[in-house]
């Protein structure tokens, strides 16, 4: 069953077999959007805030809040706990959920790092907690990977993988300082920088403005965008663009030379050229299909 929401959040949804489904959530409207979905009590569920804030309901008395930054782990072995999210304007929110007996079998021989469900036998647990940088680099490129369609499900998994390893990492969490706190202003840094570009996609600043807002030398923040994201600043912008454009083709309200002005382009055709470039067919013939 898909998730439901009230306004328009753009929503990736990924269902990884049987046991495993992803969700990321992009409110980018200036509306509070409702998310909402079924979850047997079978499943450990993640919720990872990336910017602004969510809200979690629960049998409509209690709610968990759960700001950027951090991330909620919501669990209980007797009774389903549905996906209820109040969403807040401009942000962005990844679930993941995973059956308990998957857990279980990732961490087979090193069940002493799952003993949060441990304590009495299985456990009705909720667990919140900042997000480490180690966690906020996977989030990153679980937000931006652009793969072929037959191999994103098994990307996505080796990153949840990682993302578990992490999370439930003692090193980790006694020690969440692994980068100095230089590294984490600069990643900082980056992250303003790149919702600097997704605000002004259709005319993006200069490096020479990105450098002179962040105070970070342009070297550094093509090297840091690059290290963080796993592509340059210049394909991260025309991906973005071209997605954005996808987007509004599937609408079918605008004619494809509107949308490339939109996008910034100034000849229709380079928007033309570089969608078939990526997506093999013409953005008419888009919008055809």
């Amino acid at each position: 069953m898909d998730l439901k929401n009230t306004f328009k959040s753009r929503i990736r949804e990924n269902k990884i077999g049987s046991d495993i489904y992803m969700a990321q959530i992009d409110n980018y409207t200036n509306f509070t959007d409702t998310i909402s979905k079924p979850v047997g009590k079978r499943f450990v569920q993640f919720y990872l805030c990336t910017k602004g804030r969510a809200t979690f309901h629960f049998k409509s008395e209690s709610l968990r809040l759960i700001n950027e930054g951090n991330s909620l782990l919501l669990f209980h072995p007797e009774i389903d706990i549905p996906i209820n999210i109040s969403l807040s304007k401009k942000s962005k929110l990844i679930i993941f959920v995973i059956a308990i007996q998957k857990l279980e079998e990732i961490f087979a021989t090193h069940k002493n790092k799952l003993s949060l469900f441990y304590q009495d036998g299985h456990t009705k647990l909720y667990h919140e907690k900042p997000l480490s940088i180690e966690e906020k680099l996977i989030i990153s490129q679980l937000e931006d990977f652009n793969l072929d369609q037959d191999f994103e499900n098994h990307y996505l998994t080796l990153k949840l993988h990682e993302f578990l390893l992490y999370y439930f990492s003692s090193k980790s969490s006694d020690s969440p300082h692994i980068l100095s706190i230089k590294d984490e202003k600069f990643i900082r840094e980056i992250y303003k920088i790149k919702e600097i570009l997704l605000e002004n996609i259709a005319s993006p600043p200069t490096l020479r403005t990105l450098s002179e807002i962040s105070n970070l030398s342009e070297y550094k923040i093509k090297e840091g965008f690059k290290k963080i994201y796993g592509k340059s600043i210049s394909h991260f912008i025309l991906d973005t663009k071209l997605e954005i454009g996808k987007e509004k083709l599937n609408l079918r309200v605008k004619q494809v030379q509107e949308i490339a002005y939109d996008l910034g382009y100034e000849n229709p055709s380079h928007f033309i050229e570089a969608f078939k470039k990526k997506y093999g067919i013409t953005p008419k013939q888009w919008m055809m299909k």
